[in-house]
């Protein structure tokens, strides 16, 4: 009788041969920019992949295949103090009592009550705060902007660099403006440029957040008849353009019915709301230096699921992933959501509210933040909100070999 045949032992872990670390990288690579959580799931698998993940190579390579920087979470300007909304798993510390005023390359910028002549420079990522003295040319209302002054940077790893912050004020008594620009690496604010505004209008600038489109940033004034645009280089002039016609078109009730955009080919858009339609505007150029308003596109808000328009509708302001923007948030009764003007997909990311919302972009990797168990909670378990339902499962192709990388909930204590 032919005794039956034995089982064959299983191989140990320690018999399996080691995945190359260019393959490794290749599967880390995969992990979702907009999904940090599972990048530190992955440090913690052993110290290879944790040393591999935290290197200045791995985020090199990291940043530049995704290329678009991944939506983090916005701050919103409530009650007059910023607060800030989470739509991934990444959380800063609190940025205390301060207002803030934009949010661009990395970097906050805020106005903090414990410090109330200066601005406050803030990176949430590294949580390095910086202050900047106010200009002499403050007036009734102002606002400004920040943004990165290393020559040559693609603003994908904005952190610790020299950076620059542009001033614009209006006063009630003066029918014009004044703008200055700050520079880190100098530590002065430039000479003040003014224009006046040409006719009769209300004279202050409004708290919407600047857009930058090239080498100028553009702020919004009287709730967005009237637009200055600011010229970065070369003159540093100070200059109107006229949105009259456009903005009279809209509801502008409360101020929220005209944010300025940029646009492709490096152009200037706005968003205009009339009632419960969305009507796209382009800044088109012609013969002599003649700008124009072109209507470039209409959304229909009311076919879209955002609760009931007609109670209120606000728009709130619209941001670029690329050179052109893509997204444009709205608030109404039922929360506040966020709209791929392309698509008209609408994703709702907080209940209701009516403020300034001003969009975090970053890319969040353990070799970035610093202080991680100090400063930050990454939420290791669960998916964020708006990400629930996504398993934690990506299948790709390497040199012919097909893999699947499946991270499962790990909980640390």
């Amino acid at each position: 009788m032919t005794p039956p045949p034995q089982p064959q032992p299983q191989p140990s872990h320690d018999s399996l041969p080691a995945l190359p670390d260019d393959l490794i990288v290749e599967i880390l690579l995969r992990l979702p920019p907009d999904e940090p959580e599972y990048l530190f799931r992955a440090s913690l698998v052993c110290k290879l992949w944790g040393n591999l993940l935290s290197g200045r190579a791995f985020r090199r390579r990291y940043r530049e295949f995704h290329q678009a920087l991944p939506v983090l979470g916005f701050f919103r300007n409530l009650s007059g103090l910023a607060r800030f909304v989470p739509t991934t798993a990444f959380r800063p510390p609190d940025s205390g009592k301060s207002f803030a005023f934009d949010c661009r390359h990395g970097r906050v910028l805020l106005s903090d009550r414990s410090f109330p002549d200066s601005f406050t420079l803030w990176d949430p990522m590294t949580n390095e705060k910086q202050r900047v003295r106010h200009p002499a040319i403050r007036g009734s209302c102002y606002n400004a902007g920040v943004f990165c002054a290393t020559p040559g940077c693609d603003h994908l790893d904005c952190h610790g660099g020299p950076f620059l912050v542009a001033f614009v004020g209006t006063d009630a008594d003066d029918d014009g403006a004044r703008a200055c620009l700050y520079s880190s690496e100098t530590g002065v604010w430039s000479s003040p440029s003014y224009v006046e505004f040409g006719y009769e209008l209300d004279s202050y600038v409004d708290s919407m957040p600047p857009v930058m489109v090239g080498d100028a940033l553009y702020f919004t004034c009287g709730t967005g008849s009237l637009i200055l645009r600011y010229n970065l280089g070369g003159d540093r002039g100070l200059s109107v353009i006229d949105a009259m016609d456009v903005y009279e078109g809209g509801d502008n009730q409360d101020g929220g019915g005209v944010v300025i955009m940029p646009v492709e080919n490096g152009g200037l858009g706005l968003a205009v709301l009339n009632m419960f339609t969305l009507y796209l505007w382009v800044l088109k150029t012609g013969p002599g230096r003649a700008a124009r308003w072109k209507k470039s596109g209409v959304i229909k808000l009311d076919m879209l699921s955002i609760g009931d328009p007609r109670h209120s509708l606000c728009l709130l302001s619209a941001f670029a992933k690329g050179r052109a923007s893509d997204v444009i948030f709205v608030s109404t009764h039922a929360g506040v959501f966020m709209i791929e003007l392309k698509s008209e997909q609408v994703t709702k990311v907080c209940e209701k509210g009516l403020f300034n919302v001003f969009p975090y972009m970053s890319f969040c990797t353990p070799g970035t933040i610093l202080n991680l168990t100090k400063f930050y909670t990454i939420e290791l378990c669960g998916h964020s909100p708006a990400n629930k339902n996504k398993k934690s499962l990506w299948t790709f192709s390497h040199n012919g070999i097909y893999i699947e990388l499946s991270l499962q909930f790990v909980r640390f204590t």
